[in-house]
């Protein structure tokens, strides 16, 4: 079976007018503009449109603060984490289609159906996260 992430950029190629557009156009910047002191974090991945030209320009204008995130940096993101329970979910699935279609729908009904609280759990981890980073001195974590 595929990974998550890995299904998602083959459904559609995501470039930065694309990642513009479907994610933060669509969902970010509604979402800081309605919270005050919202500091937007983007994975690591290693997808250009993170950081091109025309995304930054986009984020600038649009007032959305960014957190800095060297290349090469730990992965502090709680979206692995959020992965990774996606893709258990979808493991224990007696039957999963491997139909694009279905499996898409599949995989939105169950991020319909994270728990508030796993996701409440994942950002308050953050101090604890950052810490660990600093005690391994940027190495290997539990997390």
């Amino acid at each position: 079976m595929i990974g998550l992430g890995q299904f998602l950029h083959n459904r559609r190629a995501v470039n930065a007018q694309t990642y513009v557009q479907d994610m933060l156009q669509a969902h970010v910047v509604p979402y800081t503009a309605m919270h005050r002191n919202v500091v937007f974090q983007q994975d690591n991945a290693r997808l250009r449109a993170h950081t091109a030209r025309y995304t930054q320009q986009f984020l600038e204008q649009s007032d959305v603060q960014v957190l800095l995130w060297p290349a090469l940096s730990p992965d502090l993101n709680p979206i692995e984490h959020l992965w990774d329970y996606l893709q258990r979910r979808l493991d224990c699935q007696d039957h999963l289609s491997q139909n694009p279609d279905d499996l898409e729908h599949s995989l939105r009904w169950h991020w319909n159906a994270i728990p508030r609280h796993f996701l409440q759990t994942l950002v308050s981890s953050m101090g604890r996260r950052c810490a660990a980073v600093l005690e391994a001195q940027g190495g290997h974590t539990n997390y």
